[in-house]
């Protein structure tokens, strides 16, 4: 089925998914809130929108749906799920582990542009920042740990010679 498995790293690994998770679900936020307050400085405001609040809780709602639909995500990525090892042959393991993280730091990440899209609408910046921080426990919460990489990687594999660590 292709070549032999290369050795993966897991203490790389691991960092490079930690620092893909701070860039996504930490300084993007920021970032993002420093937009905000920008646009909003600037002027850039939709007027007034009718029923505000209410917009707040459904977005609030959907935020906090978020950290479900992200350990289901997961614990099908880390347990092997059919529905997403199709392209075992045509990545690396290391490729497949970079593109759950982006997947997995994504979904922690859509908080935050509902956060934006609710301040920008009208809202308070106390508000935005409250999405932000929905997405800073996704990230506390679900950051990879070695022992997932490493169970991931044996099952990839399907052996313990393709490990290394330093």
């Amino acid at each position: 089925m292709g070549t032999p498995a290369s050795p993966v790293d897991m203490e790389r690994m691991h960092s490079r998914l930690l620092n893909l998770g701070l860039l996504l679900n930490v300084l993007a936020p920021v970032v993002l809130i420093f937009v905000g307050a920008l646009l909003k400085a600037g002027g850039v405001n939709a007027g007034a929108v009718s029923d505000l609040g209410l917009f707040f809780w459904i977005l609030i709602a959907v935020a906090f749906s978020e950290i479900p639909a992200i350990y289901i995500v997961k614990r099908s990525f880390l347990s092997g799920s059919r529905a997403f090892q199709k392209n075992r042959g045509r990545s690396t393991t290391e490729q497949a582990l970079l593109q759950k993280g982006i997947i997995i730091f994504s979904l922690a990440l859509a908080p935050t542009v509902y956060g934006l899209v609710y301040y920008l609408l009208g809202g308070t910046l106390e508000r935005f920042v409250l999405f932000a921080a929905i997405t800073l426990f996704c990230f506390v919460v679900f950051k990879p740990k070695q022992e997932e990489i490493r169970s991931f990687v044996k099952r990839q594999t399907g052996t313990e010679e393709s490990l290394t660590e330093f």
